[in-house]
This record gives structure tokens, sequence and C-alpha cells, in this order.
């Protein structure tokens, strides 16, 4: 986005310059009119290093407080019954003897490059409302769907088949727009996540019952 924000206002004030200058050729050799355009780079610079990273943060800032309030109805909506397994099961996914889903949903998974994923995944970096400085995250796979069981979570989507068992020192960061994973493998491995509200799947992965609970009691916010 903020790459987004600096084209269009490049756009705007290039073209503003262009058109000023245009309109005065004659007082090309004045050093009022040398004066106005060092004036209209300085503000130019301003706009442009300022304003997309303003117009960001408060976008961050709107999506949080979006997420928090959709967090308290997933709340008020879950009641006193505590989080049980979803009835439709695992849909796609192979599920063991005795395992359970809790969690699933479909979204895009970002991955650094040269991670063992660029065969199924092309070019493409998570915006800069969601994954807030998260930039090192190159590659990206759509349509990818994330399943969370008592045992594991799992990334499967047309050609990849990706399971975490959370038993292996599986730890995890909310951003306003998705979940980052982060589990250890001999690169250090780390996957990003978007997610509709990641609050929602955050409390849920430290609250899955390991083992094959039927029910546990959420921790409040």
């Amino acid at each position: 986005m903020i790459y987004a924000l600096r084209k269009l206002i490049a756009f705007v004030f290039l073209g503003g310059m262009f058109w000023f200058i245009y309109q005065d050729l004659d007082n090309l050799d004045k050093p009022w009119f040398m004066h106005a355009l060092g004036l209209i780079a300085m503000v130019f610079a301003f706009f442009w290093l300022l304003i997309p990273m303003v117009v960001v943060r408060f976008r961050i800032a709107a999506r949080r407080r979006q997420n928090l309030t959709r967090y308290g109805e997933w709340r008020t909506a879950l009641g006193s019954g505590g989080l049980r397994p979803l009835e439709k099961g695992g849909g796609r996914l192979r599920l063991g003897d005795g395992e359970k889903v809790y969690f699933h949903e479909r979204g895009t998974l970002y991955v650094r490059a040269g991670a063992g994923f660029d065969e199924v995944s092309v070019s493409g970096r998570p915006g800069d409302v969601a994954f807030p400085r998260l930039r090192h995250f190159r590659r990206k796979i759509q349509r990818v769907h994330f399943y969370l069981t008592d045992r594991r979570v799992v990334f499967l989507g047309k050609a990849l088949d990706r399971a975490i068992a959370l038993s292996d020192d599986l730890s995890f960061s909310d951003t306003p727009g998705g979940i980052v994973f982060s589990f250890p493998t001999a690169e250090g491995g780390e996957m990003a996540f978007t997610f509709r509200n990641p609050l929602v799947v955050a409390d849920v992965l430290r609250a899955v019952p390991r083992g094959g609970a039927d029910s546990v009691s959420l921790t409040k916010r």
C-alpha cells in the first residue's frame, strides 16, 4: 500500500510541476521561479515520505479496532460451552484416529523465497496493513486451507500439504490481518497466513486441547 500511495503522490506532484513550468516558460531564468520549484520539491518530498506511513498507521489502528469488536462478538456467540470440535470435521483433510478439527479457514500463505515452496508459489508480498514490517516474505500461495486439530496445524492447497505438529515448539504472533507461525527447522521456519480475524485464531491456538478433549474454556483477552 505504501508503494502504491507513493506512486500516486509522485504522479500528482510531477504532473503539477510540469504544468507549473509549462505555464511560465518565460520565467525559467528568474530566481523566484527557481525558489518556487525548490519549495514544490520540498513539499513533494514531505508528502512522499510521511503521508503513506500516516495513512497505513491509521488503517492498522482501524483494523485492530474492528478485530477487537468482532472478537468480542465471537466470544459472546461461543457462550459458556467453550471451544468444541467442528461438526463437519476436516473436509479435504485426512484425519488420524481420534483426531478432531477445531478451526478451518481459507486464505493466502506467505513464505520466504528459497524456503522450499518456490515451485508452488508466485512472487508476492503481504500488505503493509495486514502484516506491518514483514516484507521479507516474498512468495505467496493463494487459496490455501488452514486446519487446526488437536495434534497439528495443516496448510493444504492444490499442490501443497504442510503439517506442523503442535508439539514441535510451534509459536505464533498475531498481526492486524493474520498470524505469523514460527517453528524449528534447520533454516528457521516461518510462515504468514491471512485470517478474517487473527484474534479469534490466536485464542483457538492457545486453547485447543491436546489429546482429544471434547471442549475447553477460553481465557479472557
